[in-house]
């Protein structure tokens, strides 16, 4: 039996398996998000008897308090929201099938922990974090391309948590186009700028109510339960009372962080 332990955004979760195709993908894939210390959550892990089937899209469905079950064509999973465990049958034993069953587990086990994984890069310097949401295509991959002196946290889905002290952003194995981990590391978040294309940077500040709606299309969430919506939009709502939002625009170049940082 092998035990293979991840840690993103200060929440442990181990895969437990006999299979060691399984330990090595996961040991690989997140060789920088590795961790020896006691487990959060467990998961099971094993292989899939059906192989890959033809389900298109990820699917979770309630199946009671506390208990979901999600597929997908390469994973069905089970997971215990309240024991905080759950089980994984890969029918593709390879990155993109555990990292997609990490990312819906991780949207679920960071929110109680009062962390939220977004649709956003995030970029450090001097010790302070960036968050940039935005859909595909909004420019998050362009802006860490210009943005070589700084710290990558991700170019794709960014982990933010809120504590006593404020919000923090977390470094994060879950990469986009740049097919390439943030550095595991955690930092102070100075703002949130919510990405567009434009001829000329300028960042104006949103109010709250408008950060907020502009927030939650950007959460990746995939449950329906209403306490777990809810508890979704009181995370969300005070991470835009917290933090400074503005709203971006930015043409391809790295002097737009004399906007970002004047901004802040």
């Amino acid at each position: 039996m092998a035990e293979v332990t991840v840690e993103i955004g200060g929440v442990r979760a181990a895969f437990v398996t006999r299979e060691p195709a399984v330990a090595a993908v996961v040991a690989s894939r997140y060789a920088g998000y590795l961790s020896t210390g006691p487990a959060d959550w467990r998961f099971e892990a094993r292989l899939r008897v059906e192989g890959v089937v033809p389900v298109e899209d990820v699917v979770v469905r309630d199946e009671g308090p506390g208990r979901l079950r999600i597929e997908r064509h390469d994973f069905l999973a089970t997971l215990d929201l309240h024991a905080r465990a759950g089980t994984v049958a890969l029918g593709a034993v390879d990155h993109v099938a555990v990292d997609t069953f990490l990312r819906v587990a991780y949207s679920l086990a960071l929110l109680d922990a009062g962390a939220l994984l977004v649709h956003a890069a995030s970029l450090g310097r001097a010790g302070r974090a960036w968050v940039f949401p935005g859909p595909s295509g909004s420019g998050k991959t362009t802006l860490t391309r210009v943005s070589p002196d700084a710290t990558l946290l991700s170019d794709e889905i960014s982990v933010v948590r809120l504590g006593p002290e404020g919000a923090r952003c977390h470094g994060s194995p879950f990469w986009g186009e740049l097919a390439r981990a943030g550095e595991n590391i955690a930092a102070p978040v100075a703002a949130m700028h919510f990405l567009r294309h434009a001829d000329r940077h300028a960042a104006t500040p949103m109010t709250s109510r408008t950060a907020l709606a502009a927030l939650l299309p950007n959460v990746l969430f995939f449950a329906a339960a209403p306490p777990l919506v809810a508890r979704v939009l009181d995370v969300a709502a005070a991470l835009v009372e917290r933090v400074p939002c503005f709203a971006l625009g930015f043409r391809p170049d790295a002097s737009v962080w004399e906007a970002i940082e004047r901004a802040a």
